[in-house]
């Protein structure tokens, strides 16, 4: 598991591009000239991550010389490279830059190659413009509920409820028994709930999210509101208290570690503290908004490979033999070993037991949403939310101001 779409730490690179790390190490430079062809390879991830796999694909192909590249500021890195006619051969794609790749045609369409057959339909649209396809992905996450055993079989119960009316009937229970029922994150994890309701409200509507954000004027705020009305239920009724807003995702693993929380969202990032810890845990998914919608979940797919698209000759033929080659058994198995949930057709991750249920119904069926992968201007968007969701759960904005400022300020950033 990996967060698609956690930004990168961006801050300001100097006009050289500096920070950038070339790998070198990971084939022989001086030999890269005898016959074989140097494709360019700038990552997301850094040499402790990519270097195996760039040492195995290289093994495997050795014609090919891979010039490895990352960045801590990849996305900036990026573009100063793409306009100062640098591009890399093969790059990352991903809510954060997808757009301007995409919009100022820097990315090859990889709808109808053969690497991208089973390629899972979700992972696809995370990267598509019009129908077409502009990178692979081949991994994906998902979030849910953790909960603790033993403090839920206090109120006799065994597991989450499928549904949000049976869940605030659940935390309600709790509380009457004693037990903090349920907590958020609100200080830098926001949108869990909000955004696994809006997916299933998506889905029951037939919507194609690829054209969310096809829109003059972007309405996300609007969009959502049947969803975070239906969220803010666990604070109008009293399940939650308002005065947890300043929770951040490290005081929730705290909470819940020492058994002073029965249930709390997050996803496989935090399953090692959980494992560490005494607590008897398991991980559902997240309740319907209402009955006879579908479980969706807050996750996305994971960053996509992308090749240049003015790629052509041996460097284009090269190209899509890593794509094929970072679908293969060893890539994906490797990028299991690695944390990864893999969600390419045909092949199953080896998922500890608590995660195999969402891993099932949610990861590998792509029934999951997050809302900055489908509006343009992700960054602008997650940054509203999130101080506007503080001021809902404080109390100090009502719904339909939440919504008009969300939009208000989307409008003003197109």
């Amino acid at each position: 598991m990996r967060i698609g779409t956690a930004v990168k730490a961006i801050v300001g690179i100097v006009a050289s591009g500096a920070m950038v790390f070339s790998m070198s190490a990971c084939g022989n430079s001086a030999s890269a000239s005898g016959g074989k062809v140097t494709l360019s390879y700038f990552a997301w991830d850094n040499e402790q991550t990519s270097k195996p796999y760039v040492e195995e694909f290289e093994k495997e192909n050795p014609n090919i010389h891979i010039d490895f590249g990352s960045s801590t500021t990849y996305v900036q890195t990026l573009q100063t490279r793409l306009v100062g006619n640098q591009a890399p051969d093969v790059f990352i794609i991903t809510s954060e830059n997808k757009e301007d790749l995409i919009s100022n045609n820097y990315v090859k369409d990889l709808t109808d190659e053969s690497f991208m057959k089973n390629i899972s339909d979700a992972n696809k649209e995370f990267v598509s413009k019009d129908g077409k396809a502009y990178g692979m992905s081949t991994s994906s996450w998902a979030s849910g509920i953790v909960y603790n055993k033993a403090l839920l079989k206090k109120v006799g119960v065994s597991e989450v409820p499928s549904t949000w009316e049976g869940f605030i009937k659940l935390c309600k229970k709790l509380k009457a028994a004693g037990i903090t029922p349920y907590l958020e994150a609100n200080a830098d994890s926001t949108r869990r709930i909000q955004d696994a309701f809006y997916g299933g409200l998506l889905a029951k509507k037939g919507t194609d999210v690829t054209k969310l954000a096809d829109s003059k004027v972007q309405t996300p705020g609007a969009d959502s509101k049947e969803a975070y009305s239906e969220w803010m239920k666990i604070y109008d009724e009293g399940v939650v208290s308002r005065d947890t807003v300043g929770m951040s995702g490290d005081d929730l693993k705290t909470q819940f570690t020492s058994g002073q929380v029965a249930m709390i969202t997050t996803g496989a990032w935090d399953f090692s503290t959980f494992q560490d810890s005494d607590v008897d845990w398991g991980f559902a998914q997240m309740p319907a908004m209402k009955t006879g919608m579908e479980q969706y979940a807050q996750g996305s797919p994971s960053p996509a490979l992308a090749i240049y698209s003015k790629l052509t000759g041996d460097k284009l033929k090269a190209a899509e033999k890593f794509l094929t080659f970072m679908q293969s058994k060893w890539a994906l198995k490797k990028a299991t070993d690695d944390g990864n949930a893999v969600t390419v057709k045909g092949y199953n991750s080896d998922v500890i037991d608590q995660y195999k249920d969402v891993y099932e119904k949610n990861v590998k069926t792509g029934k999951y949403f997050l809302l900055t992968n489908f509006y343009s201007k992700p960054s602008v968007l997650d940054t509203t939310t999130q101080s506007e969701i503080q001021q809902l759960v404080q109390g100090s904005i009502s719904l339909d101001q939440f919504v008009q400022n969300v939009d208000k300020k989307m409008a003003s950033a197109q």
